[in-house]
């Protein structure tokens, strides 16, 4: 029914915000807090303007998590096994890359 899609259609809107609310805040975070003596609320707006001043490579690394890990979920989560580390090290690369010394 018309009402179906529109619950379906925000669903995916709201579902979209929170990851784009996600990604913005944990992208340079985890790797900063475990790379320097800061405090979680500096690695947080650490992050947060590391997305606004490169909104182009962390939509690009966003599309790229999201199909690694579904990707990853086909094989009865089995992929997840060579995907999770891929990923994690490829952000430990993004990290160095964006947030300078």
């Amino acid at each position: 029914t018309s009402s179906g899609w529109a619950m379906i259609g925000l669903g995916v809107g709201v579902g979209f915000l929170f990851a784009l609310l996600v990604l913005a805040i944990s992208v340079v975070s985890f790797p900063l807090l475990l790379d320097r003596e800061v405090g979680v609320d500096t690695a947080v707006l650490t992050s947060i303007q590391a997305v606004f001043r490169n909104p182009v490579a962390m939509a690009a690394w966003g599309l790229i998590v999201t199909g690694g890990l579904v990707v990853g979920s086909i094989p009865f989560l089995l992929g997840l096994v060579i995907v999770m580390p891929v990923l994690g090290h490829a952000t430990w690369h993004l990290y160095r890359r964006v947030v300078a010394n």
